[in-house]
């Protein structure tokens, strides 16, 4: 082969080889997107869960000032669980499913983002209902705590006639003393929150806020469970779902992320067969569970996104996968809700 020839053949092959950089950073973005659609294996679904504790309750302020604290709405707005201000008990704790997600495709991006089914979306509702009537509330809860007012005088009467008239060495007298203490210590509370109602009825302004506190639990390498504060970062805009994040923005060792694809997500038809990651009677009422442990359970469709498996082991905000292990959705009730309900980077769920 003459010089002349050989040369030529060598800038083109550079020449094409240059022509071709360009393709490869777009086949590896091509393959790095690909693997996010890579079936999950069940210790990786397992492992994608978690379980938030939620502590809320709701303060009135008067004029800016804390009056009175409650853990939730009744029938016809009343104030259940109403306290003075300042009281730690007057709280509803709850223990939710949560979800690991990455915001971004291409790269680790958790950074201790949860997805969690929340109820808050439904409580703002009742908020802002009862602050348009806030006035008229607490006139009511003033008029029943009058009437307990006077149930309570006949019981600490009838306290203080069996004290005047008996001795300690009579018997159960311990015993009624123990209850005349708290019949006086709640008669106590009780007239501290009527005198503070029924200042606030004629205060100017009146505010009712809900606060609500998340922590993570999770067991750490010993099974020892720990405990790590979460803040929340959505802005309310994706109904019974909210973004929470760690503390300190860092996921917890061994946890699995989940991207919420936008497209060439599974369905979920009658009689397929699905996988539901979770942690079994999470948001089971009030006692909720207390081991964070996560599994699978397997069950079959009943319908087109309706996955079938019973509330027990598929609680609110537990991640749906088929039978081949492709992520389909996250379960609200018997429905699977697809994640591209939450948008693009998660933007649905953030400010």
């Amino acid at each position: 082969m003459k010089p002349t020839k050989r040369l030529t053949d060598v800038k083109i092959t550079k020449k094409r080889l240059l022509q071709s950089l360009p393709a490869v950073p777009v086949a590896i973005v091509f393959i790095m997107y690909a693997l996010t659609f890579r079936p999950w294996s069940a210790g990786c679904m397992a492992r994608s869960v978690a379980l938030v504790e939620r502590v809320s309750y709701y303060e009135l302020l008067a004029d800016g000032r804390p009056v009175a604290v409650f853990r939730s709405f009744g029938d016809s707005l009343s104030l259940e669980g109403l306290s003075p201000a300042g009281d730690s008990s007057a709280v509803l704790r709850r223990r939710v499913s949560g979800c690991w997600v990455n915001r971004w495709p291409l790269f680790a991006s958790c950074r201790g983002l949860l997805l969690v089914a929340d109820d808050d979306s439904l409580e703002s509702v009742r908020t802002s209902l009862a602050g348009r009537r806030l006035r008229s509330v607490l006139r009511n809860e003033v008029e029943r705590l009058g009437r307990s007012l006077l149930l309570m005088d006949k019981r600490e009467d009838e306290a203080d006639y069996y004290m005047r008239v008996h001795n300690v060495v009579d018997d159960g007298y311990n015993t009624v003393a123990a209850y005349t203490a708290r019949v006086k210590a709640a008669r106590q509370q009780a007239d501290s929150l009527y005198a503070a109602l029924g200042s606030a009825v004629s205060a100017r302004r009146l505010v009712l806020r809900r606060v609500a506190r998340y922590v993570l639990l999770y067991n750490d390498t010993s099974g020892v469970v720990v405990r790590k504060p979460c803040v929340r970062v959505s802005n309310g805009g994706a109904g019974r779902f909210a973004l929470l994040q760690t503390a300190d923005r860092k996921t917890v060792t061994g946890a699995s992320a989940l991207y919420l694809h936008q497209w060439l997500v599974p369905g979920v038809k009658a009689g397929d067969s699905v996988v539901v990651a979770s942690i079994p009677g999470c948001g089971d009422g009030e006692r909720g569970v207390t081991d964070p442990a996560s599994a699978t359970f397997a069950g079959a469709a009943t319908g087109d996104m309706k996955h079938g498996v019973p509330s027990l082991l598929a609680p609110d905000g537990s991640p749906v996968f088929t039978r081949g292990g492709f992520f389909a959705g996250f379960s609200i009730g018997d429905r699977v809700v697809e994640p591209g309900f939450f948008g693009f980077g998660l933007n649905r769920l953030l400010p």
